[in-house]
């Protein structure tokens, strides 16, 4: 037998990572029964669910569409260019971090995602992993399980939301000087997909510091950390992809804001260089 882990630890760590409120259970899935995942702002038939399975070395999580779900697997297909290129990277950032993925669309594998002339009448995304330790512990199982939870919904949220900069004219009327950089930021940070592939690949310790919000507050800080843009969001045109492993980093509230202190702000390298000195 495998070991057991806890699924609403792990539920609770996605949705702090990816900023989207999900809910988590047991249920009948293809004759079986699987700890599944889904986001609760989803109507039951028309949504989908983050299916786990796994043996005593092995985890694979599924994208698992709901019985009337064509709507939302033609969302999908309706991705803008911008969703199709995060879903790369972050494919790309799971593979170099040792993750097995595999998609496919209408049965057919699809080793690049890309749009197409005709809708898509099904999209399979999973995520596997095999765990190489001598021996395995809870935390094995568990890391594991978040890892391959985490790249299976991101790749799917990657094509569900799509990030936009607000212009000042539309949204900012009748706000204080400066909320249109925080609304802004907001905006950018609020990419579920890209925030979650920012932590699960540079972690939850703070790069310029080292500060560790979990080990610090227990359980109260665990999986908070906020997302550093390299390059800043005025500076991103219209057309501006952001790589969530290159563009964003993890830093600490405090070293966020001694970052923004100069124009344009401070390299995190270079505060971590100060910090240490």
């Amino acid at each position: 037998m495998s070991k057991e882990f806890d699924l609403p630890r792990v539920c609770g760590v996605l949705q702090e990572r990816f900023g989207v409120a999900l809910t988590s259970s047991y249920q009948e899935v293809d004759g079986g029964k699987f700890p599944v995942i889904r986001p609760t702002d989803l109507a039951d038939g028309n949504g989908f669910s983050i299916v786990i399975a796994r043996s005593i070395r092995q985890v694979e999580v599924i994208f698992h569409p709901d019985n009337f779900a064509a709507g939302l697997i033609r969302q999908m297909w309706r991705s803008d260019p911008s969703a199709f290129k995060t879903f790369a990277a972050l494919r790309t950032s799971a593979e170099w971090d040792g993750s097995r993925v595999y998609v496919a669309v209408d049965g057919v594998p699809a080793p690049e995602l890309a749009p197409t002339t005709e809708p898509w009448r099904k999209i399979e995304i999973e995520a596997s992993k095999r765990i190489v330790a001598a021996k395995v512990t809870d935390n094995d199982v568990f890391d594991t399980v978040l890892e391959c939870t985490s790249v299976a919904l991101g790749l799917t949220l990657s094509l569900l939301v799509s990030e936009e900069v607000v212009s000042a004219e539309d949204d900012v009327r009748g706000l204080p000087e400066g909320a249109r950089t925080r609304i802004e930021v907001n905006r950018y940070e609020r990419s579920p997909a890209n925030r979650a592939a920012c932590i699960a690949h540079h972690g939850l310790v703070c790069k310029a510091c080292g500060f560790d919000f979990g080990a610090f507050y227990g359980d109260l800080g665990s999986g908070y950390i906020q997302v550093h843009h390299r390059v800043p969001v005025s500076k991103m045109g219209e057309d501006y992809f952001v790589n969530p492993v290159a563009d964003l980093i993890p830093v600490c509230a405090n070293c966020h804001a001694m970052l923004h202190r100069s124009d344009p702000p401070m390299e995190v390298e270079e505060l971590a260089r100060r910090l240490k000195q």
